[in-house]
């Protein structure tokens, strides 16, 4: 049995464009948990989140039995793009796009899908490890070693997706896969959110006991001391 909580907070921008979903089939034993974060240069950033959303929720409806859950991640992400393309007939001056990242989990272990800067994240007794690698510019300067760790952290190029869904090309999704341990921490989060926490946060939040209340007044504390331009900010935490 899991234990979930989430946020979702507009920031200091005038709409929230982020979307999650949360959905849990107890008799299976299956769990699936999702953040899309609409792109905020475009006019749908929000519409394109929400469709995403909905398309996922769709298709986790119809699901069969979940034989090889990497297959299902990769189809239900091409669906999901499928979906927010539809959008852009309506749009045709500024095609909508999103960012999204999925964590599927069941009785074998955990399964992570994802498109742009939205990320999985993972905190266990080893520490915390991230299991996503943005498409971002910044991630493809640090792959050819242009830039430090360090250095990547406040690139220029940080929010700078190259990859969505629903533009003109078909994103090629990452997918993982990983072991969970009793106690084991997950989330699921928004950049406007994970830029916002360390992992000495995800190890309190992993030691709290009830999570919810942690989550909140830990995410409340963040915002109060965010920048002007703080970003939409939304998270789903999971617990083992």
């Amino acid at each position: 049995m899991l234990e979930s909580s989430h946020f979702t907070a507009v920031g200091n921008r005038s709409e929230n464009q982020d979307r999650l979903l949360v959905l849990a089939d107890i008799a299976r034993g299956e769990y699936l948990f999702a953040v899309a974060d609409g792109m905020g240069g475009h006019r749908s950033g929000a519409e394109a989140a929400k469709m995403a959303i909905s398309a996922l929720e769709c298709y986790w409806a119809q699901r069969g039995a979940l034989r090889n859950p990497p297959d299902w991640l990769q189809g239900m992400i091409l669906r999901c793009h499928r979906a927010v393309q539809n959008l852009a007939v309506a749009d045709e001056w500024s095609p909508p796009g999103t960012t999204l990242a999925v964590l599927l989990v069941n009785s074998e272990g955990a399964w992570s899908g994802h498109v742009g800067d939205t990320r999985v994240m993972h905190y266990s007794a080893g520490g915390l490890q991230g299991r996503t690698r943005d498409h971002s510019a910044t991630e493809l300067k640090l792959a050819a070693g242009r830039i430090s760790e360090e250095e990547a952290a406040t690139d220029a190029d940080l929010n700078r997706v190259t990859q969505a869904l629903g533009g003109r090309e078909t994103p090629e999704a990452s997918v993982k896969s990983w072991c969970l341990q009793d106690g084991d921490l997950m989330c699921v989060a928004s950049d406007g959110a994970w830029s916002l926490l360390s992992g000495e946060d995800f190890s309190e939040l992993r030691e709290s006991s009830l999570l919810g209340p942690a989550l909140n007044q830990m995410m409340a504390s963040r915002l109060a001391g965010a920048p002007a331009g703080q970003d939409n900010a939304t998270l789903i935490l999971l617990r083992k």
